[in-house]
């Protein structure tokens, strides 16, 4: 895990995680890189806490205090229960909806996440998760009220705190999540991700994380 943690942990202090290679050709002297690390962490609710509303901040200060524990042999920290980086799909909506926003054409912000159950491999024509939650308590959370947003240097960061009364219903094998800028509807879905198999129960606190890097290559 102490691998994954320092991917994390690189990529929320703006620098990118992995090696790039690019393949020049003439008329590429200038490229535009983009990586979109996600981190997708679960934990046990009585273990540790978290304040929603500040969750960026607070997950990667754990992330921190969690690899000097890993890197050094402690046990000062509580250990999740679940950790798991992956990188998104930028879909061709998004893609879109981002430069009609640079040239004033809308005026929406990536504004919610979701959650799903569906293991569809995201590809760019996707318009909205394979198999969004419904029903119960769920629906999209909000980053501004249930989450936080923010930009530090060039890396846009989301992250989400998900928790057994915000799901459906429990248990629920949560493997997809996507950005959107729209609070309910399909083709409104910025990036999608999947990952293996989060099986949350009742008392799971369950985290998602974001570092999308824009850089000159």
């Amino acid at each position: 895990m102490i691998d994954k943690l320092y991917k994390t942990i690189l990529a929320s202090n703006g620098n990118n995680p992995d090696d790039i290679s690019i393949e020049f050709s003439p008329g590429a002297e200038h490229v535009s890189l983009q990586t979109d690390l996600w981190t997708l962490s679960a934990f046990k609710e009585n273990e540790i806490k978290f304040n929603p509303t500040h969750i960026i901040d607070e997950i990667e200060k754990y992330q921190l205090e969690l690899y000097n524990d890993l890197d050094n042999n402690k046990s000062t920290t509580a250990r999740p229960i679940y950790f798991e980086n992956t990188y998104n799909i930028l879909t061709s909506i998004g893609l879109t909806q981002s430069a009609k926003r640079d040239t004033g054409e809308v005026s929406t912000t990536n504004t919610h996440n979701s959650i799903g159950t569906g293991s569809t491999t995201p590809t760019e024509a996707d318009v909205g998760l394979a198999t969004e939650d419904t029903g119960g308590s769920y629906a999209r959370r909000s980053y501004a009220s249930n989450g936080q947003r923010k930009v530090v240097s060039q890396t846009a960061k989301y992250g989400m705190l998900w928790q057994d009364s915000t799901v459906s219903a429990v248990p629920i094998s949560i493997t997809e999540s996507g950005v959107h800028w729209a609070s309910t509807g399909s083709s409104t879905i910025h990036a999608r991700v999947t990952f293996t198999v989060f099986s949350m129960t009742s008392g799971d606190l369950f985290v998602t994380q974001i570092n999308e890097l824009h850089q000159n290559g």
